[in-house]
């Protein structure tokens, strides 16, 4: 056994967390949720935190997020702001998210959010990180202002998490 190995008893206690970044990288600043995962999956965090791109998972979410201690998900929200603004939310302000929401898969992280709480099996910690889009058009690549609200939010995962 290597010193990094943990006894499975211990494995066991450690906290399942998930980081779900969603978007669509092929509309410009709606690829935002995606980049916060790519910009995350260059730090050395703990093997029980699990960073998964949701762009085009959104049938399997429920599946994803089931089980889990916490759960922070990334995404371009329309909230009518400057575009780069960053916007934190909870599991209780999940009414008003919806009305803001400008993913196009997003009606599956809703639905599925609904399908656990219906269930019994909703995760006890729920974030969602929003980040005000600049340009939605057909195109690959965030504009300057996106691309600094990513690497924002990208530290305050990493704050929510303790990890620095």
């Amino acid at each position: 056994m290597n010193d990094a190995a943990l006894p499975i008893a211990d494995a066991a206690a450690l906290p399942r967390i998930l980081i779900l970044g969603v978007g669509n990288i092929l509309l410009s600043d709606e690829g935002a949720g995606v980049e916060v995962i790519n910009r995350l999956n260059q730090c050395k965090l703990p093997e029980y935190i699990e960073l998964v791109d949701g762009a085009t998972r959104a049938m399997e979410l429920a599946d994803i997020m089931r089980g889990r201690d916490k759960v922070i998900i990334a995404d371009a929200v329309a909230a009518g702001s400057e575009p780069g603004a960053v916007f934190r939310f909870g599991i209780d302000q999940l009414a008003e998210l919806r009305q803001m929401s400008v993913s196009v898969h997003d009606i599956g992280v809703h639905e599925a959010i609904f399908q656990l709480r219906l269930l019994g099996e909703l995760p006890p910690d729920i974030v969602f990180y929003g980040i005000q889009p600049d340009n939605l058009a057909l195109g690959e690549g965030l504009t300057p202002k996106v691309k600094a609200a990513v690497e924002i939010v990208k530290e305050f995962i990493l704050q929510d998490l303790a990890i620095l």
